[in-house]
């Protein structure tokens, strides 16, 4: 991260609240230069221009434009202008439930239909004789037992999430 002639205790404020993201997002499997700049728009009090991330995160062009446009998608930034011509200013949605929401609508969703077919193909492919193919068979089932309650669970977190 590219310090400038900004306060150092600001940049290093920036520095641990961007890999504070990159860690959290790591877990969920978004991309590091995402997480980056959605961190340092996090760590801004005011709204950053695009050339402002670019010069603070020291990475490309192209990498700053992609992320902005999927954390647009996904609700996590907002554009707005402040009382000058300037536009293309960014900062943070503050309002977490809606990108919850995407995530659980697009990955949650998405790996639980995918895990769902897999399970199918495991219980029909178990390997082994005697108790061996039992045993399996009866952790396969519960698996699929798992895999529904948590099924089920998705529906009333999209609930809730609409209802605060």
């Amino acid at each position: 991260m590219l310090a400038g002639e900004r306060d150092p205790a600001v940049v290093a404020f920036e520095v641990e609240l961007v890999d504070f993201f990159v860690e959290a997002a790591s877990l969920l499997g978004v991309p590091k230069s995402v997480a980056a700049i959605y961190g340092i728009v996090f760590a801004s009090p005011v709204p950053l221009s695009f050339a402002e991330i670019e010069d603070r995160l020291d990475i490309s062009k192209g990498s700053v434009s992609a992320g902005l446009k999927v954390l647009r998608e996904v609700g996590a930034l907002k554009e707005v202008s402040k009382e000058t011509d300037r536009t293309g200013l960014f900062e943070p949605d503050m309002e977490m439930r809606q990108l919850i929401a995407h995530f659980i609508e697009q990955r949650l969703q998405t790996q639980f239909d995918s895990g769902k077919g897999r399970l199918n193909s495991l219980a029909k492919s178990v390997p082994g004789r005697n108790g061996q193919a039992e045993v399996l068979r009866n952790r396969v089932k519960k698996l699929q037992t798992w895999h529904g309650k948590a099924g089920a669970l998705l529906p009333l977190a999209k609930t809730f999430l609409k209802l605060g």
